[in-house]
C-alpha cells in the first residue's frame, strides 16, 4: 500500500469518525471510559487543526467539554 493510500484511508476513517461523533446518537462503545473519550476527542482535534478545520475543532470541543462534565459529576 503507498503512503497517499495510507493517507487517503486515515482521512476517510477520521471524517466518518467525526460524522459519528457529531450525530444525534450515542457512539461510545459501553467500554470507552470517559478519560479514553477526551483522547480519542484530542486526536481528531490535532487532526483537523493541522488541516485548519477550525469549526470542526470547535464542534469537537463542545462534545469534548460534555464529556469532561461526564467524568466531573462520576467524580463528585
Amino acid at each position: 500500500m503507498t503512503q497517499e493510500a495510507i493517507d487517503n484511508y486515515l482521512e476517510l476513517t477520521l471524517n466518518e469518525a467525526y460524522e459519528v461523533l457529531t450525530s444525534n446518537i450515542d457512539p461510545w462503545p459501553n467500554s470507552f471510559e470517559p478519560d479514553k473519550k477526551r483522547k480519542f476527542i484530542d486526536q481528531l482535534i490535532s487532526y483537523f487543526q493541522d488541516r485548519e478545520e477550525y469549526e470542526r475543532c470547535a464542534e469537537l470541543l463542545k462534545i469534548k467539554n460534555t464529556v469532561t462534565n461526564e467524568l466531573d459529576n462520576r467524580e463528585s
